[in-house]
């Protein structure tokens, strides 16, 4: 400790290598930091744009709920003679994720464009509809829509040589009958 001071201390430059060293070594941790901050910035607009989508999923499915509801269930179910039908509407989520996110569909990715790269991109996108059950005394469970989506970010910290974050996004919404 008593060296370090000295080493502060002295009006020779010995401290110069010092000062940079902790100068370069703070440069560095601002950039991981806020390369970090990106990243969050970037998953947390995702997975909200594939929040809204599931309950976009969710709520289309209003119009063939009805008919359960009736009955005091809700599922996605029909009418057909004498037996309900199952009938689920998985509408285009890629489309509804293109149009909140600015996404282009290219070379299997929904590509997020930026300059001449690209911030993000998406694959993968798997949407399970678990309708909710009609059987008498069950109406404790609700039609369920999860959505996972893989998230591609290139990293700009680490000039290409760090391989880009890809990790995979799931969400899950509900659609609950208000009455």
């Amino acid at each position: 400790m008593m060296r370090l001071r000295k080493i502060i201390k002295d009006k020779r430059g010995a401290s110069t290598p010092l000062t940079v060293a902790l100068i370069l070594g703070l440069l560095l941790l601002i950039c991981a930091v806020s390369e970090f901050f990106r990243l969050g910035i970037i998953v947390v607009g995702v997975r909200d744009g594939l929040q809204q989508a599931a309950v976009t999923v969710a709520a289309t499915n209003y119009d063939d709920t009805y008919n359960g509801l009736r009955e005091g269930y809700s599922g996605g179910y029909t009418l057909s003679g004498a037996d309900w039908q199952e009938k689920l509407d998985y509408d285009d989520v890629y489309a509804r994720l293109d149009k909140l996110l600015g996404t282009t569909a290219s070379d299997g990715y929904h590509v997020k464009a930026e300059g001449n790269g690209y911030e993000y991109r998406l694959s993968g996108l798997a949407v399970d509809i678990a309708n909710a059950p009609l059987t008498p005394g069950n109406a404790d469970k609700n039609l369920e829509v999860d959505a996972r989506v893989t998230i591609e970010i290139p990293l700009s910290f680490g000039w290409d040589r760090l391989p880009p974050l890809t990790m995979q996004i799931c969400t899950r919404s509900a659609y609950a009958p208000k009455f």
